[in-house]
């Protein structure tokens, strides 16, 4: 099992701030990365996302843009696959970026792992980063890209493991989730 986790905290709609890649290979995370963006929005940041995450404008403003971060990071993206919890939103995050700073979409494909949590783990009440998390006991610095990728792979992994997927289209099939293209 080899994909990439992915994970956006964004300072205004879809402007990121922080993004964090967790790399899968053999069914065990590798590596996990994060970085401080500075936003296209520069120097607004949204208070409410602000007081979610915590990143302020001082704390990005020497940061590279996600048009300078954009080599190292199509390097983690292009082609594999991709996972994120509430995919809709990072991947969202992820078309918007490229085509602000028009960029070439990479090619990729992804899926989410809340559609994959409802699935598997029926019985929760919520299937929410921290309600999963908190359920496998994978402790995180919640809504820090970098820690949300890594528990987002996480939560693969163990989804995929409790069905006993021998892959990740094996897993999806036995589910009923496809995959998507960015």
């Amino acid at each position: 099992m080899n994909f990439i986790a992915l994970d956006f905290e964004t300072a205004h709609a879809n402007y990121p701030c922080e993004i964090g890649l967790s790399r899968v290979e053999e069914g065990k995370v590798k590596e996990t990365k994060s970085w401080l963006i500075k936003p296209g929005c520069f120097p607004y940041m949204n208070p409410w996302n602000q007081k979610v995450h915590g990143i302020s404008s001082n704390q990005v403003a020497a940061s590279q843009t996600f048009e300078e971060l954009w080599p190292e990071l199509n390097d983690w993206i292009a082609d594999n696959v991709m996972v994120a919890h509430n995919a809709a939103f990072d991947m969202r995050v992820l078309r918007s970026s490229l085509a602000y700073y028009e960029l070439a979409l990479p090619w990729a494909e992804y899926f989410c792992s809340v559609s994959l949590s409802r699935k598997v783990w029926k019985h929760l009440p919520s299937h929410s980063l921290a309600t999963v998390s908190q359920f496998h006991n994978i402790q995180f610095n919640h809504h820090r890209a970098g820690d949300d990728a890594k528990a987002c792979a996480i939560i693969a992994l163990k989804a995929f493991e409790s069905i006993e997927a021998n892959s990740i289209d094996d897993g999806l099939k036995k589910i009923g989730i496809a995959l998507k293209r960015l």
